[in-house]
């Protein structure tokens, strides 16, 4: 039935999974100079003064497409239960690879661009991603309370 509580959390995974491909995960902004760092989905860009390098991230966005892609996939699988658990559980492990390489380039690529002291801005997008992980989380939870309550319900008889 789609009308149930771990339909909505999945909607939330795909939507927050779109939120990522498409915001900004992580900005920087000397204090001092002219530099700034700018990391989403599809680069992460570095600017030292008139210089100028951008390497492609393209990993993170594949990967929130597919956790998208697998969070609609599972909604549609509503009538067995035991196969939307085991999307649940690849599209945690899908989630945790994304939050991984945004973290990755976070710390090992843009903070050690300039001023390694000066933290950044986190955008939507990195927040978005720690949504999908707890939305999915729940929506775990909810499908395995379900069929617990059907294996219940079949001893009973």
């Amino acid at each position: 039935m789609l009308q149930r509580f771990q339909t909505i959390f999945m909607a939330i995974v795909a939507i927050c999974m779109g939120v990522v491909a498409n915001t900004s995960l992580w900005t920087k902004k000397s204090s001092t100079s002219n530099d700034s760092v700018n990391l989403n989905a599809f680069t992460l860009d570095i600017v030292k003064g008139s210089e100028s390098t951008s390497s492609t991230t393209i990993y993170i966005l594949v990967a929130a497409i597919i956790a998208g892609l697998i969070a609609i996939y599972s909604i549609s699988q509503f009538q067995n239960r035991k196969i939307q658990m085991l999307l649940g559980a690849i599209n945690s492990m899908v989630i945790a690879i994304v939050m991984g390489f945004i973290f990755y380039y976070i710390f090992k690529e843009g903070m050690t661009a300039f001023e390694p002291e000066t933290e950044g801005k986190y955008g939507y997008g990195f927040y978005a991603g720690g949504v999908a992980l707890l939305a999915n989380m729940i929506s775990n939870r909810f499908i395995r309370r379900d069929e617990n309550l059907v294996r219940a319900a079949d001893r009973m008889r």
